[in-house]
């Protein structure tokens, strides 16, 4: 009974205190959920599309890893000693290059039409977004492939990776495209 007495006491004390005046409020908003970039900074890493499975697979390198035999990000440099951001030459050459023993252990492919590793590939910046000026046939060139190398070239070139890419062989050029980032796992080339 004092259990219960003493239960009774407490509660009536605090309900004063829960009800002291104190106004209800509507919701108030204070923006959007906060978001963290879960990817080396821009400056010191390049971003590859590889294929895994049925899709294509964003894979961060950092810069001085090694992505082409013999050849090293980190000796590039913004004149101040710092490692600068990859090139999309470097970049596009990382690509063709094929993925690196870990990337292959984890199940990352190049598609077997992109150019040969060490195949010159020029990227020129135009009005419209960036050609892709390649020394090898696009032919030959499926898809997957033509996915891969649009969105390692758009997000090389931009940060969202909204860059309008257009791929030109020595047997013609291709529709620009864009990679679409939101679906870049099933749908990662679109038409403008």
């Amino acid at each position: 009974m004092r259990a219960r007495l003493r239960t009774v006491a407490l509660l009536a004390a605090w309900l004063p205190l829960a009800a002291c005046g104190i106004q209800e409020t509507d919701v108030i908003a204070a923006g959007g959920a906060a978001t963290i970039d879960v990817l080396p900074a821009r400056q010191i890493r390049m971003l590859l599309f590889f294929s895994h499975g049925s899709g294509l697979i964003p894979v961060p390198r950092t810069v001085g890893e090694t992505e082409v035999p013999g050849d090293e990000l980190g000796q590039d440099s913004n004149g101040n000693g710092e490692a600068a951001r990859p090139s999309t030459e470097k970049t596009i050459a990382a690509l063709l290059a094929g993925p690196n023993e870990a990337e292959k252990k984890a199940g990352m492919v190049n598609d077997a039409s992109l150019p040969a590793p060490g195949t010159p590939a020029t990227p020129q910046v135009t009005q419209d977004g960036v050609d892709v000026i390649l020394k090898a046939p696009l032919e030959g060139l499926t898809r997957p492939a033509e996915r891969q190398l649009v969105c390692t070239v758009a997000f090389a070139e931009s940060l969202d990776g909204t860059v309008t890419v257009t791929l030109r062989g020595t047997d013609g050029t291709r529709t620009p495209a864009r990679c679409d980032p939101r679906s870049v796992l099933d749908k990662a080339v679109e038409r403008p």
